[in-house]
């Protein structure tokens, strides 16, 4: 008697359906965790960067302006950063950016382009001393579920242009507890 040893097409159907269904469920929670890892790598060294500037303030009674001068900082950006001594813009090849106060405002930006997202700091002397705030791109889900798992709620009073700007599109910052 001969027997079937094989699939049938409604067994490989059910099987490709239930992968299919998993695919769906993981899929977001794995962009979420990418997006998050990204904004955890940020998170040192714009912390360095915001203590560099409050020992600058200590020594001087200033902020540094915002220019292209090299000011000394005593930090140390991921190898291939541009102008680490600087309060402009520091752009990494993965995407990375890191900020110093952002058009004058005494705040520390670090973010990654790549997925919408960024930390910052304000300083010590500032409208929002201490404060810390989660920025993701206004269209981007991913980045705003981020946030939003830090804790973070819908700030009124965030200044990140320079992020903004780098992203091409509105940003909604999240202050975090």
């Amino acid at each position: 008697m001969y027997k079937n040893q094989g699939f049938t097409l409604i067994e490989l159907l059910v099987v490709v359906l239930i992968i299919g269904i998993l695919s769906a469920v993981a899929l977001p929670q794995y962009q979420v965790a990418v997006a998050k890892s990204r904004l955890s790598a940020v998170i040192p060294t714009t912390k360095e960067m915001a203590n560099a500037l409050e020992l600058y303030y200590l020594a001087n009674g200033a902020y540094p302006p915002d220019s292209t001068e090299d000011f000394g900082f005593d930090i140390s950006v991921p190898p291939g950063c541009t102008q680490a001594g600087t309060t402009q813009a520091n752009h990494c090849p993965d995407g990375t950016v890191y900020d110093l106060l952002d058009y004058g405002t005494p705040t520390v930006l670090g973010g990654n382009k790549n997925a919408k997202i960024g930390y910052v700091i304000w300083l010590d002397h500032s409208a929002r001393p201490g404060v810390r705030q989660c920025v993701a791109a206004t269209s981007n889900a991913t980045a705003n579920k981020v946030c939003k798992s830090m804790g973070g709620t819908v700030s009124s009073g965030a200044v990140t242009h320079y992020f903004a700007s780098t992203l091409g599109e509105a940003t909604t910052s999240y202050d975090l507890p």
